[in-house]
């Protein structure tokens, strides 16, 4: 992993770290693109940055935050993604399906966590599913006077699943003493038509004195697009008009019998 942005001030130390692109190629084989200049080469991608990151004491700052858009149509030359790591964008034609950043990092006494995630989706393809709402596995095994606790909140509280689609903050903010205001939250709708996944600022922030704020929002939102129809019109059928017949006569346009 390649971490940029790298600075030191006099009361803290900030990582402004660098994403990684992992994509699985052909067999198999997992290859590492350190961009935001260079375009993945897979269809579907994973970002992950700043874990494992500042774990000393020494009031560091671990701030990173991404904002993915992407672009899912029939057409492979409008489906793509824009890709914004810590204030650099970066366009492609592959699509971001899972974000994997702040984890096991900022364990340091005193330490700050300040991470962010805001995906949106745009799906316009045909047989499109509905967008629903997120799960949210967040903010759980924490103790009792840390994340969860007010005034140190999280949004939404008792989320507890397997599976989810927002994991974060769980294992965070232990070690006592702290520091308000932290908290967590968690929103969002997906499709299981491009399933997308965050996992974020889990086990960390543990070494007291610490603050942590993290949030993750992804909004999906679906233009159906139907499949096109034709019809052909059915045989024109024409009915035989009805025979009448005078009283006591001939049917109509027939010659009268002679009388005598």
């Amino acid at each position: 992993m390649v971490n940029s942005g790298f600075r030191r001030t006099r009361k803290q130390l900030t990582w402004a770290c660098a994403f990684v692109l992992a994509v699985i190629g052909s067999g198999g084989a997992l290859s590492v693109l350190s961009a935001p200049s260079d375009p993945a080469s897979a269809a579907n991608v994973p970002i992950e940055q700043c874990n494992g990151v500042s774990n000393d004491d020494g009031a560091q700052t671990v701030q990173c935050t991404v904002v993915i858009v992407n672009n899912l149509t029939d057409d492979p030359s409008t489906t793509g993604s824009v890709v914004t790591i810590n204030g650099v964008s970066t366009a492609s034609g592959d699509l971001v399906t899972s974000v994997n950043q702040c984890n096991n990092s900022a364990n340091g006494g005193g330490n700050t966590l300040l991470c962010s995630v805001t995906i949106t989706n745009n799906i316009s393809a045909s047989g499109a599913s509905a967008a629903t709402p997120a799960t949210i596995n967040q903010c759980n095994n924490n103790q009792p006077d840390g994340l969860g606790t007010a005034p140190n909140v999280c949004v939404p509280s008792d989320a507890s699943t397997t599976g989810a689609t927002i994991t974060q903050c769980n294992g965070s903010g232990n070690g006592g003493g702290l520091v308000t205001p932290s908290g967590c939250t968690a929103s969002g709708t997906v499709s299981s038509t491009l399933p997308v996944t965050i996992n974020q600022c889990n086990d960390s922030a543990n070494g007291g004195g610490s603050r942590v704020v993290c949030s993750s929002t992804i909004e999906t939102i679906v233009t159906g697009v139907q499949p096109t129809t034709t019809s052909s019109p059915g045989p024109t059928t024409t009915s035989p008009g009805p025979t009448t017949t005078s009283p006591g006569g001939p049917p109509t346009g027939g010659t009268l019998p002679s009388t005598r």
